[in-house]
């Protein structure tokens, strides 16, 4: 039975602890689903997009559209988490998620798309997700016991930079077949949106939060969403890592707009198959980065990964820059996901753990803020100075700004020279 017992073991490794709670393992597979369809969706849209308009511009509009949602719905979606059944209301978004992958799939096989139709179509799959995110983020807590509950997020980080490795590993060699191409990738990523849908359907956990009662509908959506608000910028800590995060996001994680013609010009790419390799790169090292973090239990470990991840968030998109083939830059995107996958997790769980249950849900919407809505904005811009400036002057400027914030935040703010020496929020 040495099969048998290899697989016990696996399944009893401290990194996949909260596996062993079944809820969160069928919330788990849902997630990890979800993200596979949404990257395939991302990556087969955005070279359809290139392609259409030989625009690294558009597909900046394109990537804009998908990720605006953050900005204007993600405190709304916060506190509907808080409002309205977790478990429902995050069936509800992932069925939403389904049939617009599908409807643009149709769209696409029959000839009758066109650019508008994308950025529609990326807005609304982006507004579903802006609600999905932090109902799926506050649910969590509710299936596991608190003393795995970093654990379990730092999985569920893996269902949302992972996933990219799953779904473009089938993806990738589809793109480069004519016969298939992006239409038979949109049919590929609405398979994979359904199949969340109905794994989330075995979810049997019910949670909600609290909300304000004893006033009006928009009185009482006014006075909690201005809860949410008060409490982050009371908290000195939240405050902070709400700050890395946004310098993060803006700074080395808006490339989803200029990896195409990134992929197109300096490294030679004629189809999809290489930018989907580059998302499968990234993925890969998401994967590795963020499994090893759930086995790590010392809080010293923890803060000190923080630092080491912030300064290789930034040193890995100026690896990318210089790359002068598809291998070195495949290379320099799993180093981008090692870092930047494990530092997004690492915040998220800090923030996750200060954070109360009767807030978590507007507070891990105003998480989703930070990091979508400026990536959004980040994204158009990068696209557009592209098409300027080309792809590599803008991955050597911002990559080597943030290092420099990072730097600076780490020498000004004795909050953060304490995590980064003991993983510790709070003088011991």
């Amino acid at each position: 039975m040495p099969r048998l017992s290899a697989l016990l073991e696996i399944k009893n490794a401290p990194h996949l602890t909260a596996l062993a709670h079944r809820d969160y393992r069928m919330t788990w597979t849902a997630n990890m689903f979800s993200g596979a369809a949404m990257w395939t969706f991302i990556v087969a849209s955005s070279w359809f997009t290139l392609s259409k308009s030989d625009s690294s511009g558009w597909v900046g509009v394109i990537t804009f559209a998908s990720m605006i949602p953050f900005l204007i719905i993600s405190l709304p979606g916060g506190l509907m988490a808080d409002r309205i059944d977790r478990r429902t209301l995050a069936q509800l978004m992932l069925f939403a998620s389904f049939i617009v992958t599908a409807i643009l799939a149709v769209l696409v096989i029959s000839g009758a798309v066109e650019l508008w139709h994308v950025a529609v179509l990326a807005f609304l799959g982006g507004a579903f997700r802006t609600i999905q995110e932090p109902t799926v983020t506050a649910l969590i807590p509710n299936q596991v016991p608190q003393d795995v509950l970093l654990n379990a997020i730092t999985l569920n980080a893996a269902t949302r930079h992972g996933a990219r490795f799953f779904g473009l590993l089938i993806a990738s060699p589809l793109m480069a077949i004519p016969s298939i191409g992006v239409a038979g990738v949109l049919v590929l990523s609405a398979v994979l949106a359904g199949a969340s849908t109905l794994v989330m359907s075995m979810v049997k956990t019910v949670s909600t939060g609290e909300g304000r009662v004893g006033e009006g509908m928009v009185g009482g959506i006014i006075h909690d969403m201005w809860d949410g608000l008060v409490y982050i910028y009371k908290d000195k800590a939240i405050a902070l890592f709400m700050v890395l995060v946004a310098l993060h996001c803006a700074l080395v994680m808006s490339f989803e707009s200029i990896l195409p013609i990134f992929s197109r010009e300096n490294l030679g790419a004629s189809d999809g198959s290489i930018l989907g390799y580059l998302v499968m790169g990234f993925g890969a090292g998401s994967l590795v980065g963020i499994l090893l973090l759930a086995g790590v239990r010392s809080e010293k470990v923890k803060g000190q990964l923080l630092i080491w991840t912030a300064l290789g968030s930034g040193l890995t998109p100026m690896l990318l820059a210089v790359s002068i083939n598809a291998p070195t830059g495949i290379l320099a995107s799993v180093g981008m996901g090692l870092a930047q996958a494990t530092f997004m997790a690492l915040t998220s769980a800090y923030v996750q753990t200060l954070a109360p249950d009767r807030l978590r849900g507007r507070i891990s919407s105003l998480y989703i803020l930070f990091a979508g809505g400026i990536m959004a904005f980040a994204n158009l811009g990068y696209g557009f100075a592209a098409d300027i400036f080309s792809a590599p002057p803008i991955l050597l400027i911002t990559g080597a700004l943030f290092i420099a914030a990072v730097l600076a935040l780490g020498l000004s703010q004795p909050v953060m020279r304490r995590v980064y020496r003991t993983g510790q929020t709070i003088a011991a």
